[in-house]
This record gives structure tokens, sequence and C-alpha cells, in this order.
């Protein structure tokens, strides 16, 4: 029997109880989280596509996986032999699967879905498509709890303060600040429901998330007292002093819907369409004003003390990279060890390292081939086997008590490259250290700033099918809203200005299918540059220390100033970490960062 197709024929019997003529599921919780607990891997579960993004879409005569070009080869491996069948995204995280549902339906059928999975502007889309057919949209019920049976429990661990000397500002600092806006733009509360945001404003964490140290939540803050929605059981006596102290009243999350309706009635409140499920937005019974969250920005502009720790955590995790790539070399000259082994091993170098907590996203370990699967995820059983030959694509990052980090490099590890493979090598370093040095006025999108990092793959006919970078948190999500760099507005990176003192990501990539995948990546800071009667002009500082692997690189195709900024880079890299490495240790990172 096919566990897949025995889910989604017992979907249909659930349609077919509840008077459904469809489903969508997404990939989301409540919070619009892009990694979620287990609890809401509904997608995952029914569909066996385990990438991060997706939605299925199931009818009576239909079972569809919605993904983008990230995930294709993944998903097509995934739904392999079941009955569910891939639907290629042409944009990342347009919802292309609502015009094709309401086209394939007749008139006046229901689509079924979780109001808490779908943002209020996701509804707005999806109504507006289902109305020319007069297609209803309501609630599954209870019809996947009914279905699906062993599902995991909600997250219920312990809460935890997050302390001042890694976050280098408190809550009430913090809450003052949003307090002061909403002051400004006359709103009586602003309603948070990104995790990420919560918990960088109030100081907490905890673990509900996959590799993410969040807590599910809700927050409402107001001019006059403000409220936590979360399992109370989860905070101890001293945190739940701390937060009344600080005018936080804390609610069973449960109760947010009932509480919603109470404490927002003839009140303005700020709330972002993007992330305010549907659900909530229901509830609320005073008047919206949608805009982007009050925290998201302040968010994004990190303090002293953040990017300090910042840079400490990047010297833990390049000392671990350091001894993991030394233990590679040494292991490979006389042995093998699979893709998804090589990912343990690694993980085990960086828990040796003070504050490490768990990596922060799942390691993408692409041997030769597999490295062209863009967020491949080795198997446990049946991955590749990796020998001294060929590429390897290694994309890794963990989250440290006082940093998160996110790094990729590609690595030669024998034989003979292809002139092919070295040229793609090259013109993706270049675009990437064309990024890194750009300079810019404050401000500036990540859509005017993300062909600095293609120019070079433009010339010769070549790109690649994701963005250029994401921001990144501390000690939070390794994909931080909101700048970042892509080449469409269709994605917040595109659109959202670029300030100093925000982590971002520089990961420009290509890939051949059934040959090879190369990416370069680093973490950036933006800093002020200098100053013109034309305004602030910002720049970037790499702050990840791991050398970059020069054996791929052609040099017919490198210019003075690019191999000017690599050996600026590995110097930097050598003295950022030699004082933390064995004398053979040291040795061997020279060897990694000698001037070309």
């Amino acid at each position: 029997m096919n566990s897949i197709n025995d889910g989604i024929q017992a979907i249909r019997n659930g349609l077919k109880k509840n008077n459904l003529h469809g489903i969508i599921i997404p990939s989301n919780d409540p919070h619009q989280s892009e990694y979620v607990s287990d609890y809401w891997k509904i997608r995952e579960h029914f569909s066996g596509f385990t990438g991060s993004a997706g939605t299925l879409v199931v009818t009576q005569n239909e079972a569809a996986i919605w993904t983008d070009s990230r995930y294709f080869l993944q998903a097509e491996k995934q739904c392999l032999g079941t009955v569910v069948e891939l639907q290629k995204q042409s944009i990342p995280h347009a919802p292309e699967h609502i015009p094709w549902l309401c086209n394939l339906l007749e008139k006046k059928s229901i689509i079924g879905i979780d109001y808490r999975l779908f943002s209020s502007s996701q509804m707005d889309y999806l109504l507006e498509n289902a109305s020319e057919k007069e297609i209803a949209i309501e609630s599954y019920g209870t019809l996947i709890d009914d279905i699906w049976e062993n599902r995991s429990a909600q997250p219920n661990g312990l809460i935890s303060d997050y302390s001042i000397d890694f976050c280098g500002k408190d809550r009430m600092s913090k809450i003052n600040e949003v307090k002061t806006e909403l002051s400004n733009k006359g709103a009586d509360f602003n309603f948070i429901s990104s995790l990420d945001e919560t918990c960088w404003l109030l100081n907490i964490r905890s673990a509900d998330v996959d590799f993410t140290p969040l807590v599910i939540s809700y927050t409402l803050i107001g001019n006059e007292k403000s409220y936590l929605f979360v399992h109370e059981n989860r905070i101890e006596p001293e945190l739940m002093a701390a937060l009344n102290q600080d005018g936080i009243e804390v609610l069973s999350y449960d109760s947010i819907r009932t509480k919603l309706a109470e404490l927002t009635l003839n009140k303005k409140v700020i709330a972002s369409s993007s992330t305010l499920n549907y659900a909530c937005f229901t509830s609320l019974e005073g008047e919206l004003i949608s805009r982007p969250s009050l925290v998201q920005h302040l968010k994004s502009i990190k303090n002293e003390t953040e990017i300090a720790n910042a840079k400490n955590g990047m010297v833990k995790d390049g000392v671990a990279l350091t001894q993991f790539f030394i233990w590679l070399e040494s292991h490979l000259e006389s042995n093998t060890i699979s893709e998804y082994d090589l990912g343990i091993k690694l993980e085990s170098f960086r828990m040796k390292q003070e504050f490490y907590k768990y990596q922060s996203f799942g390691a993408i370990v692409g041997y030769k081939s597999n490295g062209a699967i863009i967020h491949y995820s080795a198997p446990k059983k049946g991955s590749s086997m990796i020998s001294n030959d060929g590429v390897l694509l290694l994309d890794s990052g963990a989250q440290y008590e006082n940093a998160t980090t996110d790094i990729t490099r590609t690595i030669w590890l024998g034989g003979t490259p292809s002139s092919e493979l070295k040229k793609a090598y090259t013109l993706v370093l270049k675009g990437h250290i064309e990024l890194d040095r750009a300079v810019f006025p404050k401000g500036t999108t990540g859509i005017q700033l993300d062909s600095f990092a293609r120019m070079h793959l433009w010339k010769h006919g070549l790109t690649y099918a994701h963005g250029t970078g994401h921001g990144i948190g501390s000690y939070s999500a390794v994909h931080e809203p909101a700048q970042g760099f892509a080449a469409r507005m269709t994605t917040y990176r595109g659109g959202t200005p670029h300030m100093e003192n925000q982590f971002t990501t520089i990961e420009p990539g290509y890939y051949k299918e059934g040959e090879f995948g190369i990416r370069t990546e680093n973490v950036v800071v933006s800093k002020e540059k200098f100053k013109s009667e034309h305004g602030s002009f910002i720049g970037f500082e790499p702050i990840t220390l791991c050398p970059i692997d020069t054996e791929l690189i052609d040099r017919s195709l490198i210019s003075d100033h690019e191999i000017d900024w690599l050996n600026k880079y590995h110097q930097k890299v050598y003295d950022d970490l030699a004082t933390h490495l064995t004398e053979s240790e040291k040795t061997w990172l020279k060897q990694k960062c000698l001037a070309i």
C-alpha cells in the first residue's frame, strides 16, 4: 500500500463527507512561518514532499503539489510513484494554484481551507478568483484532525528569557519604540503574529519550530497595556513576573479570537495583511490599518551588541568549519562517506563550540549532480557516497545562543574539472564579489542590487532561479524579513530598502541539472561608507569566516580587483581564526588563504 495515496484518498473521503469539492493545504502554520512544528506539517504528511515551500491541492480527481524551481527535482523524486503530480510554479511564492483550481472546479463548488493557515491578503486573492464562478470558500473544520492518525502534539516546552548580553536591548525599551510609532500613526494596537517579531520584541526564546528558537505566540502591543498569547504553563514564575512588571498580560494562546474581539472593539489596530491569518482577521472588531508590522523594521536594524555577538559567532563557526574541512580532506584520502553522514559529521564539529544549540536549517550536502538540486536534502538511506573526486556543494548553518549563521561553499575534491565547471564557478564568484563591493545610496532596494550578482553570468547567457540573499536574525530566523536581494518585486526582498546595520546573505549560484551545482554564500553586515550632498551611502562588510575554494577559478576570467578582494578576504579569515586554532590547523588554513 502507498501511504501517500492512502492519505489522498482519505482526504477525498473527507471532502465528500463535508460536501467540499477541493481543499488547499499550504506549508505554513497560523503565523505564516517558513519552518513549522511537526503539528503543522500537514502538506508534508499528505504529499510526501519535504521541501519548505509548497502547496497541496486535492479534488476528487486531482492531487497536485505546487512549488518553485528550488524544489522541482526534489518534488519529482519524492512524489514519484504517488498520485500527487508536480505543478511547476513560474514565480516563487506566487499563488498560481488558485486560478488553476478555480478553473478546474464547476460553478458554485466549495473549496475547504483552514482559515488559520491563510493570511488576510491571501484570502482576498482567493475570494477574488473564486467569485467569477460563485465558488464558496469554507472552513474544512476537523477534516484533517479526523484522518491524521498519531498527529504530533503542539509544542509545550519552557520559554526562556533571552539575555541582555546577547540581545543588547531590554524589552521595555523595544516596546516603548513600538508605542512611539503607534502614537505617531494614531493607532491603539499593533497586532503581531510573526513568531520572530514577538521573540525579538519580548526577548524570549524556546524551541517550538524546526531549526529556530521561536515561541508559538501572538502579541498585541497597546498604548496602555500589552498582551502575550501563549500557553501560560510554559512560563516559569520569574519570567511571568518580569513580563507583568513590563505591562504585559499573559493570556491563553487558544483564547486569541475571543480576546481579539473583546480588546479591539472600536480600536485602531495595525497589522500586516501578509502575516495576519484570516481567522484572526475576522475576529478584529475595530478598524484595521493594514501595513507592515512596526516591529519588522526595528528588528532588522542590529544594535552594537548583536553585531559584536554575530561576529563572535562567526569565529566559532569558522573554527568548526576549518576543523571539519581538515577532517574531510584526511578522511577522503582512503575512505568515502555518504552525503547524509557528512551533514551529521559537520554538526559534530559545531557542537564543540560554546553556545551551540542546533542547525539553523537542514544542511544541504549535494555531491556532483545532487548539487544541482537547489534545496537538496540527502536521504538517510540511499544518499550518494562522496569520494575524493568531483565537486561538493555544502550549504549549512548554526544556531548559537549569540548568533545565527548561514554559509555555502562549493569545494573541488579531486580529479580534473571541466572548463564549463570552472567558468561557471568563476562567474558565480565574480558576481558574489561584485555585490559585496557595491556602494549605494541608503534606501536602495533589493531588486536594484540583485543584478550586481548576476551580471557576469548574464553576459554568458547564464542565470539562476532563486533570490540572491535574505536577511538573517540574531539567534532567530535564518531567513528574516524584510531586506534581501531578488530579481522580482513579487518577493519582499525585491522591494525592501537596505539600511545600515542589517545582516544579509550574498549567495549567487549556478546549477546544471544532472552534473553540478555551485553557490558561494557569506553573511554581510551593511555599514555606512560615507555621506555626500546626496545623503548616506551604504556598503557591505563580510562577517562569515571560511576560505573560498580557489582551485576552480578560471584565471582568464577573473580581474585584478576581484583577486584583490579575494586576497583581502582570505587574510581576514586567517587573522580572525588563527588565534583559535592549533599549529597544524593554522598551517592548513594558511595554505587555503594564500594570495593568488
